[in-house]
């Protein structure tokens, strides 16, 4: 039966999809060998259409006594029916915005290779559209079943050439234990005022906006009159010292206030260990935002809490002394966050940020993190404000001036605009913080902010894998254990250190 071998390639199957089923047929007074019906469930769509209108037929496979001729007959008319089904489902057809089929790559490109690398076998975050598309319809996923790519020969010589690439690749040896150098963004939620990454807590994007939602823009006019969200490119290497003692990549996270570490202890931990950078992961039943990778070792396989947003702390120069809270002015651009730091201070608790000139953090004390700046995005840009100042300050004032002007109706309401209610878990004049328990709106934000930074700073990767937290507590007593300096380089910090 060549018909039915040349419809079964037009859904572009291979050996292994089939399954052999000899089906003897009269026709002209010769026996055909009919095979390669499907096995099931793998090709979906195709695989019905084959076993309904060809393999499905008891009539067909001689069953009930009929005869040579009635099954010939029975056969042609599935055949012809079948025929026609395939000239529309096997026509080439590329997804595009708005079709069933382009949610489901899409989602595969920016959420399924990252958390199940292992459903799309031979793709990579930077395979390209199509071959997401591709492998959505090979696979039988039912919203791409009939979305075969027109380049679909370009995208199987692609593949077929990275698998002999993968192929003759030697596999890397696992790293080395100890502290790694390790690269990822970094982002901070704060106002027009720039002050230099040290003394200071930043996060990961979802932790960026994790932390919007909660403390920023449930204010009007927002909190701390913070309008943009700024990224760094920032590398991290601990020190040897805290690694002999955790084996763990990362310290505890320290919260930062006004230049000055408020955490109790902070002075015992860099005494210690040195400038160590830490994190700590956020709460998703506050706010649903994930990370595409797993940044929590604290949870079990598969959950979403594997994902959480992550804050980070950075020490700087003399991290005891910040600001007094007398002298504090959170709405002011130019604090100056050294003033009340010592000379001798900072010379001998100078902070973890390398010194001018070194690429990459030697793990060192006083050298265990390098950044440069990857741009920043305003949060009217973001949301889609035009002007926030009209927004929430004088768009109820015209409204009602519009009222009285008879410019609107009289049963007009006119509201005081907000961008978010935490009681009503909406905004008001927007949608764009609407339902922050909500994971594919709290998703779609995060790919929309990632959008604007590729769009605004192409020369910059949109994306870099964050390491995941894995900082594990701090044992009684061992800030006054003895200090291991096994591996770690040789430093004057540790005789002239306060």
């Amino acid at each position: 039966m060549a018909e039915v071998s040349n419809l079964l390639q037009t859904f572009d199957l291979e050996a292994d999809d089939c399954v052999s089923h000899p089906v003897e047929v009269s026709q002209s007074g010769r026996g055909v060998l009919a095979r390669t019906l499907l096995s099931g469930l793998g090709k979906a769509l195709a695989a019905t259409a084959v076993l309904g209108f060809v393999g499905g037929s008891l009539e067909l496979m001689g069953i009930g006594g009929r005869g040579a001729h009635h099954r010939e007959a029975v056969f042609e008319s599935h055949l012809k029916d079948f025929t026609e089904l395939t000239s529309v489902m096997t026509k080439c057809r590329d997804s595009k915005e708005g079709d069933s089929c382009y949610f489901s790559v899409h989602w595969a490109m920016t959420e399924g290779i990252f958390g199940h690398p292992d459903w799309y076998q031979g793709l990579t975050p930077a395979s390209s559209f199509g071959e997401f598309q591709y492998s959505l319809y090979k696979s039988g996923a039912t919203n791409c079943t009939s979305f075969k790519p027109c380049d679909i020969e370009a995208i199987k010589q692609k593949a077929a050439a990275g698998a002999t690439a993968a192929a003759n690749v030697v596999a890397e040896p696992p790293p080395p234990p100890g502290p790694r150098a390790q690269t990822f963004y970094m982002y901070r939620a704060q106002s027009q005022a720039s002050y230099p990454l040290e003394n200071i807590n930043t996060a990961d994007l979802a932790g960026a906006l994790w932390y919007l939602h909660n403390e920023v823009v449930v204010a009007t006019p927002r909190k701390y009159k913070i309008d943009r969200i700024k990224r760094f490119k920032v590398t991290v290497k601990n020190t040897w010292e805290f690694w002999n003692a955790h084996k763990r990549q990362f310290s505890a996270f320290v919260a930062y206030d006004a230049g000055g570490c408020t955490t109790p202890v902070c002075k015992d931990i860099y005494h210690q260990y040195g400038f160590v950078v830490g994190c700590q992961v956020q709460p998703l039943s506050v706010a649903k935002y994930m990370g595409r990778h797993q940044t929590n070792w604290q949870c079990r396989a598969g959950e979403d809490n594997c994902r959480a947003p992550i804050w980070y702390s950075l020490p700087g120069p003399c991290p005891a002394k910040g600001i007094p809270n007398g002298a504090i002015d959170p709405n002011s651009n130019d604090l100056d966050v050294d003033k009340y730091k010592s000379p001798e201070c900072t010379r001998r608790m100078p902070g973890g940020l390398c010194k001018a000139g070194i690429k990459e953090p030697t793990g060192a004390p006083d050298c265990t993190y390098t950044y440069e700046n990857a741009g920043e995005v305003f949060l009217d840009e973001l949301v889609g404000l035009k002007d926030y100042n009209q927004f929430w300050n004088t768009s109820y004032t015209q409204c009602m001036k519009d009222k009285a002007a008879h410019v609107l109706p009289i049963d007009h309401v006119c509201l005081h605009n907000k961008e978010y209610d935490p009681v009503t878990d909406r905004g008001v004049g927007t949608s764009f913080w609407d339902r922050k328990l909500d994971a594919d709106k709290c998703t779609d934000r995060l790919d929309k902010a990632r959008k604007l930074f590729k769009e605004k700073f192409p020369q910059f990767p949109e994306h870099l894998e964050e390491p995941a937290c894995e900082f594990d507590m701090y044992y009684g007593g061992e800030f006054d254990w003895k200090i291991n300096h096994t591996g770690s380089p040789k430093s004057d910090f540790w005789e002239q250190r306060m």
